[in-house]
């Protein structure tokens, strides 16, 4: 893939938030309303797009736990109706106006508290000392943080590698201060202006205006973005449709909420360039900058090492950029079987 500009998301990407961010939304409502949905359930929400932002899935999953107190209605059933009208918080304020009388859609509204879904939140993810720190108050609750508990995903190889092969860039649905924590906690180096945060603008991914804006600023013709939600993919998709002097591909990393086989389908479903089990597997990605240079060691032991479905299929895809196998000078007949079913 010829790329000199890759562009990363945080959360689920280079560190694990299934403990912390994750966490922290589920323990919110939980906190405000008694009441609460499973983790694994996020995704129902994350998928529906429009969610990037934590804060705005927290505030939808309160409006889903508050409205089901007046009218029967099954999570599925709710965030499939928030996805059909244009997902994010939004389109869940007007799945629950169709669900209930205006009487139970004003209590609601009057027992859904923003700001202090907000400050649990913020309390609960930062802990005490960071919330005075950042929040500039006292928090209403005393936590450690489970800011704390973030493992890194991303390896000190693969971030050497990715610097020297093509420019860095950061899009993420964090705010700044919370993005800068996570890039120092693994020694990730990323110039302000090479990145863009909550703060940074209000539109949110998918909207390709922070992707477009980036690869301008790194003087980049051909960009990867990796994410690991499907707004991420469509965020690329988004940019290489709207911006046509540069081509974006996005790539779908399974350490977030998508994950196995339905999740590469749910990637690929949505335009995913090609889908990878880690970030650390990014690296074969762009360095493979023609397809003809790679030799069969090389490709057989990434399929080892990666699974071999799904590295096919990323092979496949890869091989897809050329016209013609003549072109590219492939004389392996291993490759032409792994790949053949895409000509």
């Amino acid at each position: 893939m010829n790329t000199d500009a890759v562009i990363l998301d945080i959360d689920g990407v280079l560190i694990d938030v299934s403990q912390s961010y994750r966490r922290a939304v589920v323990d919110t409502v939980d906190q405000c309303y008694n009441q609460t949905i499973k983790p694994t359930d996020i995704d129902e929400f994350k998928n529906a797009g429009g969610f990037n932002n934590d804060w705005d899935v927290t505030d939808a999953v309160a409006l889903y736990i508050l409205t089901a107190r007046h009218e029967s209605v099954s999570l599925d059933e709710f965030t499939t109706q928030v996805a059909a009208h244009g997902g994010g918080l939004e389109a869940a304020r007007t799945v629950v106006s169709h669900y209930l009388s205006a009487a139970d859609y004003d209590m609601v509204l009057d027992a859904w508290n923003r700001k202090y879904l907000r400050d649990i939140f913020q309390a609960l993810y930062l802990g005490s000392d960071r919330y005075r720190e950042l929040e500039g108050g006292d928090p209403p609750i005393d936590t450690e943080g489970y800011i704390t508990d973030e493992p890194v995903l991303i390896d000190d190889e693969t971030i050497d590698i990715l610097q020297e092969t093509a420019n860095i860039g950061i899009l993420t649905g964090r705010p700044a201060a919370e993005a800068s924590i996570a890039l120092d906690r693994m020694r990730f180096s990323i110039p302000t202006a090479h990145r863009f945060t909550m703060d940074d603008w209000d539109e949110g991914k998918p909207h390709p205006w922070a992707l477009q804006t980036l690869a301008d600023r790194l003087e980049a013709e051909t960009i990867v973005f990796a994410g690991d939600t499907l707004d991420d993919v469509r965020t690329a998709v988004n940019a290489d449709t709207a911006d046509e002097s540069r081509t974006y591909h996005g790539v779908g990393v399974l350490t977030g909420g998508l994950n196995g086989d339905a999740g590469q389908d749910a990637f690929e479903s949505v335009g995913a360039y090609a889908v990878i089990d880690s970030v650390n597997d990014l690296t074969d990605l762009i360095r493979w900058k023609s397809i003809e240079t790679v030799s069969d060691q090389v490709l057989e032991s990434a399929l080892l090492n990666s699974g071999a479905d799904r590295w096919g299929r990323n092979l496949s895809r890869l091989a897809g950029d050329c016209c013609e196998w003549s072109q590219v000078g492939i004389v392996s007949p291993w490759l032409k079987d792994r790949c053949s079913t895409r000509h």
